[in-house]
């Protein structure tokens, strides 16, 4: 019988795996801690300016971080990792490209909904400056985006910045993919545990509440909406994964803990 090798998951070939893990560890431990914790920051925003600019700046480096880690890694993967040509590629990235600004829309709209209720009294001064950040958001989401796509085109030479073809550079911009990955969570266990957001799901019961129909089809949706977050960040590994099917069973795995605390925690 082989050995089992835990430092094979530190391979590059395995870092969508070692994600999954990880965002799995952080969901059964230290995710309703943090989540508590951002809530909390939220609500003293109203009247703390330091909470105030933490919030900001949580926000700001959602933003921020979507493309600092494929441009820091687009040398490796092309190079170093020596990524292959698939053909399903051009259909992932198809799908990534609707799945990621469908994203950025809920964060540029949930962003928008959070600050400006701290930072404004409601009126049409907040309805005004709302509108403003949501575009400025899908905005910036697009060049996001077309950043993120240069990823996946092979570069035709060596950057100008030469520490981009490092070994550095690719660690760096593994943890910049993690740690975006990680805020995300975040955010979807802040935006599945809102009661504004209950009130949404519950207005549609499939069936009775509590029923087995009403329990599949939240799981249903809220599965949906959690693919919609994870996949975006996911898919430069889920590249180099090759079709492999354990992955699927990994990505369940990490997102599995909070489709069940959201589904079977359901305010009643």
């Amino acid at each position: 019988m082989k050995k089992l090798d835990l430092r094979q998951l530190f391979e590059p070939q395995n870092r969508g795996i070692l994600l999954d893990l990880v965002v799995f560890v952080l969901n059964i431990t230290l995710m309703i801690f943090l989540t508590r914790l951002s809530k909390d920051l939220v609500n003293q925003a109203e009247e703390d300016v330091q909470a105030k600019t933490v919030v900001g700046l949580f926000f700001a480096g959602l933003f921020l971080l979507q493309p600092i880690g494929p441009v820091l890694k687009r040398w490796s993967f092309h190079h170093e990792d020596k990524a292959d040509a698939n053909p399903a590629v051009g259909c992932l990235i198809f799908w990534f490209m609707f799945c990621y600004l469908v994203m950025m829309l809920l964060v540029a709209s949930t962003a928008t909904i959070i600050l400006t209720d701290v930072v404004f009294e409601p009126g049409p001064t907040s309805s005004d400056v709302g509108t403003i950040l949501i575009l400025l958001g899908f905005f910036w989401s697009i060049i996001n985006a077309v950043l993120i796509y240069r990823y996946f085109v092979t570069p035709k030479r060596p950057p100008k910045w030469k520490f981009l073809t490092t070994h550095k550079a690719a660690i760096l911009g593994d943890l910049c993919m993690f740690l975006n990955v990680i805020c995300l969570q975040i955010l979807w266990n802040n935006l599945t545990s809102a009661e504004s957001f209950w009130q949404n799901m519950l207005s549609t019961p499939l069936g009775r509440p509590g029923s087995f129909t009403d329990v599949f089809g939240r799981f249903i949706v809220i599965g949906t909406l959690a693919l919609l977050v994870y996949f975006p960040g996911r898919i430069f590994y889920l590249v180099q994964d090759r079709g492999r099917k354990i992955v699927w069973f990994t990505m369940l795995l990490a997102n599995l803990p909070l489709l069940l605390r959201a589904v079977f925690s359901a305010p009643r």
